[in-house]
Order: structure tokens, then C-alpha cells, then sequence
């Protein structure tokens, strides 16, 4: 029963251990660690990259829950996503949960975006979003793709105030938007339009995003798009 809670908290999430140290106008990363019950169970990395006309996004997760010596839980993922003019080109990713693999691969076509993944096969014709999370321009969006298993999420996301967030420079003001719908979900943005943190349930508790390391700013690559 508690494997099974935990990936249901994460079942729709999706996220290299250290971003990329390169040129700060054409690379940035950010670095999550994740705490559950007060015990950091792992990490989550995103790096973005401006390739030509393209930004690459390549997102990464792993998690190991042990207590007292005892596994339950075991994740990782591995995902590419691909954008042009701020629309999703191309999504790649494939996922471990303990011993059970899902994935999901899309492209775009000039029917939409074309799916196929281990929960969904079919095309979504609006201009998607994804769970990788890194731009709050997404937060307009109303069809998110899961980079688990490329199931397409019905959201509404709502802005609920601003809130303080412990960082690696401080504590700093944040704004904290509501998702819901097929996803629950809390995300942080600073003033930057960075993503900061994230909270949701697992396991019957807070599972938490706290930010651990930036490397220049996802959103300004994003804006090259």
C-alpha cells in the first residue's frame, strides 16, 4: 500500500545530477533535492539548452525510499523534450519504477502532436505543455503531457498569493500557483519567472522540491525559443 501511494503522488512527474556549467546565454540548470517526511529521498535536474532555432530540455529524476533498511520505493526517469517557438517538437523519455518500465515518445505533426506512450496513444491537437515544469508559461496552458507515461493532463491552474522559500542565497518571495485537475500540484516562481520548488502528495505526506542549485535562467532560454 505504500509503494503503491507514493507513485501515485508521482505518477505524473516528471524531472543530470549537476546543470550545465557552460555559456549562461546559451545553457541553465536547476537542481532539486526532494524531501519526504524530512528525509531527502533523492534528486531532480533539469538542463536547458539553445541549439540553433531549438531549445533541448533534458530532465531527470531519481528517488530511493528506504526505512529502516526496508526499500519501497525505487524511481528514475530520463526524458528530452524539444521546443520551437515555444511549442513541443519532439518528447523522449523512459521510466523505472522498481522493476516496471513506462515511457512516452511524441512529435509534432500537422494533424498536432502526435503520442505514443505506455498510457496513451493518439494525438492532442492544442498546443501542449509538459511536467517538466520549467517555464510558468505552461501555467496557460490547459493540456499538460506527462513525461511518465504520455498520458495528456486536463489542468487548471489558479495563482494563490506569494510565499517565502529557503535557497541556497536566502529565503526569497515566491509566487505559488494551484494545479489541479488530472494533476495536483503546488509550483514556485521568483520574480524571474524561475521555478523554485514544488510540493505535492505521496504517501499520504509532503513530498517537497527544495531548490539545492541554479546555473543561469531557465526562463531566459526559454524566451529564445
Amino acid at each position: 500500500m505504500f509503494r503503491r501511494q507514493f507513485l501515485f503522488g508521482l505518477t505524473c512527474l516528471g524531472f543530470s545530477v549537476v546543470p550545465l556549467a557552460t555559456s549562461a546565454s546559451k545553457n541553465a540548470g536547476t537542481v532539486f533535492n526532494i524531501v519526504w517526511r524530512d528525509i531527502n529521498v533523492g534528486y531532480s535536474s533539469l538542463n536547458l539548452t539553445k541549439n540553433g532555432s531549438n531549445v533541448i530540455v533534458d530532465v531527470d529524476v531519481k528517488i530511493d525510499v528506504s526505512l529502516l533498511g526496508v526499500n519501497f520505493f525505487s524511481y528514475s526517469l530520463e526524458c528530452q523534450e524539444i521546443w520551437k517557438n515555444k511549442e513541443l517538437l519532439s518528447l523522449k523519455s523512459k521510466v523505472l519504477t522498481g522493476n516496471k518500465r513506462e515511457y512516452s515518445s511524441g512529435k509534432r505533426t500537422i494533424n498536432g502532436f502526435e503520442i505514443d506512450g505506455s498510457s496513451f496513444s493518439g494525438i492532442v491537437k492544442s498546443n501542449v505543455a509538459t511536467t517538466s515544469y520549467f517555464t510558468p508559461e505552461f501555467l496557460e496552458r490547459s493540456i499538460w503531457v506527462s513525461t511518465q507515461n504520455g498520458r495528456p493532463l486536463d489542468v487548471q491552474c489558479k495563482n494563490i498569493g506569494t510565499v517565502q522559500l529557503s535557497t541556497p542565497k536566502g529565503i526569497i518571495t515566491a509566487t505559488k500557483w494551484e494545479v489541479r485537475g488530472d494533476l495536483n500540484i503546488y509550483l514556485f516562481y521568483d520574480d524571474n519567472n524561475e521555478w523554485v520548488g514544488s510540493k505535492f502528495r505521496a504517501g499520504g505526506s509532503d513530498a517537497t522540491f527544495i531548490l539545492h542549485k541554479k546555473i543561469g535562467r531557465n526562463h531566459t532560454i526559454w524566451n529564445q525559443a
